[in-house]
C-alpha cells in the first residue's frame, strides 16, 4: 500500500484481499474508496484472478466499482500487458482531482508502476509529481 496520513481517497486493487486491507487500514477515515482494475496483481496464476464485479460489489458496497469491468482480470497476463497497465494507470492518477491519495495494491504491480521493491503490507509514501504540475510550479 501506499499511504499518507492527509488522504483524501483510497484507490484499491478489486481483489478481496486488498479490499480488506484497504479497509483495515483507512475504513474509520471517512474517505471515498474506488476499486480500480488497472492496479491488480500480474495475473500469472488462479490465486490471482479475481471475483466478477456484481459479486465483490455485493460484498463491498461501501466500495465505488464504477470504473471496473465485470470481469477484469487477464488470464493471459504478460510483462507487455502488466507494463501496459501501469501506463494506463499513470494516464487515469493524472487525471485525477486529488493531490493526495493512498493507493492498496500488489507487489508486483508496484514494482512495475515505481520500479520499487515492496513487502507485503509495506506502507510508502511516494511523492510523485505530474510533469505537467512540474512545469506549472517551474520544477
Amino acid at each position: 500500500a501506499v499511504v499518507s496520513t492527509q488522504s483524501t481517497g483510497v484507490v484499491v486493487s478489486p481483489m478481496t484481499r486488498t479490499l480488506q486491507t484497504a479497509w483495515g487500514t483507512f475504513g474509520e477515515h471517512n474517505i471515498p474508496f474506488q476499486a480500480n482494475h488497472l492496479i491488480t496483481e500480474y495475473s500469472d496464476a488462479p490465486c490471482n484472478y479475481g471475483t466478477i464485479k456484481s459479486k465483490i460489489e455485493k460484498d463491498w458496497p461501501q466500495v465505488d466499482f464504477s470504473v471496473v469491468p465485470e470481469i477484469w482480470w487477464n488470464e493471459e497476463e504478460s510483462d507487455v500487458t502488466i507494463t501496459l497497465r501501469a501506463k494506463r494507470f499513470r494516464e487515469w492518477l493524472f487525471r485525477q482531482p486529488e493531490t493526495c491519495m493512498a493507493i492498496v495494491s500488489h507487489a508486483g504491480f508496484l514494482h512495475e508502476l515505481l520500479q520499487e521493491q515492496f513487502k507485503n503490507c509495506e506502507l510508502k509514501r511516494i511523492n510523485w509529481i505530474h510533469r505537467s504540475r512540474r512545469q506549472a510550479k517551474g520544477l
